[in-house]
Order: structure tokens, then sequence, then C-alpha cells
């Protein structure tokens, strides 16, 4: 968690079914408004106040001031949504999309969408210039990419990447190539 973009040291799962479809529309609106097939939304933008968010996740993860108990077993702990959380969704164009891409909820299919307390990043808000990305072309949905498509939970389906990059917006596509050509060309490629 306090490594950067896209650090996964907890076990997250969304609540209840409303609180799953609650993150679904949110996340597919902003997916459908911003042209970002990643969306990232504060858990509190999505669920309202602290009162409201409570009980829609839970994160478990091993405590990293303290990764084991006296007794030697390992010592989990629950992570706190309601101080600082994440919304991610990942999202894949419906294979009839024009070339515009898709312009309605329809047009959207849902690859994951799942909840993360946060990290040392803030991939909403951290400047492009701290992460060496404030370049022509690149904006904020190249961060997302980078925290949500390229992250663990979408792996399974990165065979797709193709065929959801060919149906997307013309302005997504441009973002994320010219976001990879820098990394490529001006950055060494590290697992961080």
């Amino acid at each position: 968690m306090e490594d950067g973009v896209g650090d996964r040291d907890h076990a997250a799962a969304l609540g209840q079914g409303a609180a799953v479809v609650q993150a679904d529309d949110a996340l597919r609106a902003a997916a459908l408004a911003n042209h970002d097939l990643a969306p990232i939304l504060p858990f509190e933008e999505v669920y309202g106040p602290l009162l409201n968010s409570a009980g829609k996740a839970t994160a478990i993860g091993i405590d990293p001031e303290e990764p084991y108990g006296a007794d030697g077993e390992i010592n989990y702990v629950y992570a706190d949504f309601l101080k600082f959380g994440l919304l991610y969704g990942v999202y894949r164009p419906a294979g009839d999309v024009g070339p515009a891409g898709p312009e309605r909820e329809d047009d959207l299919w849902n690859t994951t969408l799942y909840p993360y307390p946060g990290g040392a990043v803030d991939p909403t808000t951290v400047p492009l210039a701290e992460l060496g990305l404030d370049v022509a072309g690149v904006d904020r949905r190249f961060v997302h990419f980078c925290a949500g498509v390229l992250g663990v939970e979408a792996v399974d389906d990165l065979g797709m990447l193709r065929d959801t990059f060919d149906q997307a917006w013309p302005d997504y596509r441009e973002t994320v190539r010219a976001g990879l050509l820098h990394v490529v060309q001006n950055r060494p490629l590290s697992p961080q």
C-alpha cells in the first residue's frame, strides 16, 4: 500500500449487491464522460459521507507494522475505507460499437470493478509531473490505464487489449499510445 500506484497488498471486495450496482453505475458513467476504460473514483464520491460508506467494501491485509502476532500467526488487519479508498473499474467496448467508440452504457462491458484502500500515490490526484508523465498527449487516463488495466485485477484480460483498443475512443487510444511510447523511450522499466 505504501509503494505507489496500483499497489496490491490487500485482498478487497465490494459488499452487498446494491454496493456493486452503485459502483458500476458511477464508474460506467465516468468511463463514458471521460473516455476512460479504467476509471478510478474516490470511495466517498460514489457512496457519500462516512456513515453512508460503512459496509460497502472490505479489504484485509497483513499488518505492515506487526506482520506476526505474539503467537507467531500472521497478523491480518482490515483496511479503513472511511479514511481513504478508491473504486477501480475496467471496461471494454461491446463488440458492435462504431469508430467513435462507446456512446451509451450498453456499449461498455464490465471486465472488473473493485475497491482498494489507497496507497502512497492517489491515481486520481497525483500530478503527472510527479510521475514523469507531463508530456504532450498524456493525461490522467494513462495513469488510470496503468493502475487499472495493467493492474493485477485485470491481467486475465490482457489478451483482449488489441480488440479493446481497436474499439475504444480515438482520443483514449492516442493517450495510451503516447504514454506507453514515452515510458518505453524515456523511463527504465522495472516491476515497480
